[in-house]
């Protein structure tokens, strides 16, 4: 499957600067301002609706002092940004006592699922990890949940795991907080799931203890216990990445994670539903989220999420289509499918040759032209591409097969690079398309209709 698209999603804010000076200087403003001062949803819209009409011209009366509510959201605001300056400091010096320290006291199970947390956290080792407030939330049934000192909270994860990621990228979460006894405490981690993202809260260590497997290119995520399924997933990952190396020209130097969990919904991978077939995917990362600086977002990479279904049969040929799509993921996302899907199988094709040898490879060209192609009329698009019953693989592969032919591996790499940095309508990619290839995707498919395979 491809790696996922950007797509608009909520707005995002600034993330804050990291460090220790920031760190020092919000735990003395909290010692200054947050002692006691508790702003609750009913005071929020008592003030919103009796806020008066600001005049044009202040007169006498007006004051520049900040009101009692606006000190108040202040405060919170200082006490909430030490409490996730202080989660973050807590994994990177692995410090449990400081993690769990700012949960509600009464909420145990909310505590257990921390404790695991915090363990997964500390096992993959990030070198970089922040957390940050972006917008907060209403949601009445939460409110009256919680109680009136409810504050809902949509958050930025800033985070970079060594080797994995070659810069910081970021995820959301949605946080509650309440207060008691005037101090701010977390109490639940997924009232703002649904309103949250695809894959928010959904990334391997939300989702149960993991333990980590490492290879020297390689990062395998598996079930706590599940050591044997870890260790193989690194060795066939390398062994994908070699043939990755060998067979795709872009010289990527990053490392791979494989996530392989006993879960059928993990990040943006959904196989439970219209992926159910799916054996595997690679789901994007961003630097920036969509609609946090752009509407797409800038992705960084991607991640490979295994069907739990699929974990007994992955090989290296699964695992090289999975890894020419994370090893293309930074260039941005804009090339058509038929491209995207057809580089992956051209590379873990030209795998099944090398084992295999030409005959293999001949056999499935030829069902192709056959059966697949009469069952078109274009090359496939991407809306549907995942839900249509016809070999669209196949057809993708043949047209990248073709394009190699025609122009060198290397040109239909330069191809591939500058439709997925440029290709953001049809009239973009038509026009990359004819000056790389002297083709259009109308003129490609007709060529293809016509394609005799070269045996």
């Amino acid at each position: 499957m491809s790696v996922t698209n950007p797509s608009a999603g909520p707005p995002g804010a600034q993330v804050p600067p990291h460090g220790p000076r920031r760190w020092l200087g919000l735990l003395a403003a909290v010692a200054l301002v947050s002692g006691g001062v508790v702003y609750t949803v009913e005071e929020r819209e008592r003030d919103a609706g009796a806020r008066p009409i600001a005049s044009l011209t202040p007169g006498p009366s007006q004051s520049s002092k900040p009101s009692k509510t606006a000190a108040a959201v202040a405060a919170r605001r200082v006490a909430i940004d030490t409490i996730l300056i202080r989660r973050a400091q807590a994994v990177q010096t692995v410090d449990e006592a400081m993690f769990l320290q700012d949960l509600d006291p009464a909420d145990k199970k909310l505590r257990a699922e921390q404790k695991v947390l915090f363990a997964n956290l500390v096992e993959l080792g990030f070198t970089e990890l922040g957390y940050s407030q972006a917008e907060e939330r209403f949601a009445p049934d939460v409110a009256k949940a919680h109680g009136r000192t409810t504050y809902l909270v949509r958050v930025l994860m800033r985070y970079q795991i060594p080797k994995v990621d070659q810069a910081p990228v970021t995820s959301e979460l949605g946080y509650t907080f309440i207060n008691v006894r005037g101090r701010w405490v977390l109490t639940d981690d997924d009232d703002l799931d649904d309103d949250l993202g695809p894959g928010a809260h959904k990334e391997a260590w939300d989702l149960g203890r993991i333990e980590v497997h490492r290879g020297p290119r390689v990062l395998a995520v598996v079930e706590k216990g599940d050591t044997k399924r870890g260790r193989a997933l690194v060795t066939e990952a390398t062994e994908a990445l070699n043939q990755v190396t060998a067979y795709w020209p872009r010289k990527w130097r990053g490392t791979v994670l494989v996530i392989a969990l006993d879960e059928v919904d993990v990040r943006d991978a959904r196989f439970a539903d219209e992926d159910v077939e799916s054996a595997a995917s690679a789901g994007s990362t961003f630097s920036s989220l969509p609609g946090q600086d752009t509407a797409d977002g800038t992705v960084a990479g991607a991640y490979i999420v295994i069907n739990p279904n699929e974990r007994d049969r992955v090989d290296e040929i699964l695992l090289s289509h999975e890894i020419t799509h994370v090893a293309t993921a930074d260039l941005g996302g804009y090339e058509p499918l038929w491209l995207a899907e057809g580089a992956a199988e051209y590379v873990s094709w030209r795998g099944i040759e090398a084992i295999s040898g030409v005959g293999e490879v001949g056999k499935w060209e030829q069902e192709v032209i056959d059966d697949a192609l009469p069952a078109l009329t274009a090359l496939p698009s991407d809306a549907g591409f995942y839900q249509n019953s016809t070999d669209v693989y196949g057809v993708s592969w043949l047209a990248v097969r073709f394009l190699v032919q025609r122009l060198g591996l290397p040109k239909v790499e330069e191809l591939y690079e500058d439709m997925a940095r440029h290709g953001i309508d049809q009239a973009s990619r038509d026009r990359i398309l004819q000056a790389r290839s002297g083709l259009t995707e109308v003129t490609l498919w007709t060529s293809l209709k016509s394609y005799q395979p070269q045996r």
